[in-house]
């Protein structure tokens, strides 16, 4: 499976041009080992991580501990091979050649963003309604799936909440509490099916798009892996077309 790149911003500027996003274990795992070097323009996020080591690492880097929203909390600048480090509010953690954290003037308390792919251009997302971004229900039995598409969906200025059971997405959508969800009908557990069905048929209110592995097996489905862009794209046309309905009640 090939990595997702990014590109990291914040107020003052582009953070990391090239951004590999470390969604996985075995990505997380390998990390920068058996790289000679990293360019000014290189780095890695790795998701989910509050603490890293340098062991059997080549060269220095810095590292930028961030929290849940992407909000520096801590940095540790020139961090040797053989080292370890961390910080308990860290829930990822940025790493980028040495130097480049105080070129950038990435520092604590700065406010980062995600952008996919990296050579997406820089738009600002308009809130779905007057109170605030499209609320996003995703349910999936796949936690891992889970993990990476709330997190991604997250930064593209979604409200996103995850469900893994069909009685979980049915009592959020019966609560209002979303108004799009996003399912995976990929993998042995059926309840997503049975979800999508059920939310189609049943005037929800809310717009239900459907992820998938097999997608001639799921007509109408969404890839779930790749580039995220066709479901951002399609949470934003599926809320548009719900908004005439909103107006008419």
């Amino acid at each position: 499976m090939t990595p997702r790149v990014a590109r990291i911003e914040s107020d003052g500027g582009v953070v990391c041009e090239r951004c590999v996003v470390a969604d996985s274990f075995r990505l997380r795992l390998r990390g920068l080992l058996g790289r000679r070097e990293i360019g000014s323009d290189e780095g890695l996020l790795l998701v989910g991580s509050p603490s890293i080591h340098t062991t059997f690492m080549r060269f220095p880097i810095d590292v930028v501990f961030l929290d849940r929203e992407l909000g520096v909390v801590g940095l540790k600048e020139d961090m040797k091979p053989w080292r370890i480090a961390g910080r308990w509010k860290a829930k990822h953690i940025l790493e980028l050649r040495s130097g480049e954290a105080a070129r950038r003037n990435v520092g604590a308390g700065a406010r980062l963003r995600l952008i996919e792919p990296a050579s997406a251009p820089v738009g600002t997302l308009a809130p779905a309604n007057g109170n605030g971004a499209i609320r996003v229900l995703v349910g999936a039995s796949d936690r891992r799936f889970l993990r990476v598409a709330s997190f991604l969906l997250g930064r593209n200025g979604f409200a996103v909440s995850g469900a893994t059971r069909f009685a979980d997405v049915m009592d959020a959508v019966e609560r209002e509490r979303a108004d799009v969800v996003v399912l995976d009908t990929s993998g042995p557990e059926r309840w997503p099916v049975r979800a999508a069905a059920a939310l189609g048929h049943n005037g929800a209110g809310v717009a239900v798009l459907v992820v998938a592995d097999d997608l001639d097996g799921t007509p109408g489905a969404l890839p779930k892996w790749g580039s995220f862009d066709r479901l951002v794209d399609a949470i934003h046309r599926a809320h548009a077309r719900l908004a005439p309905e909103a107006i008419a009640t």
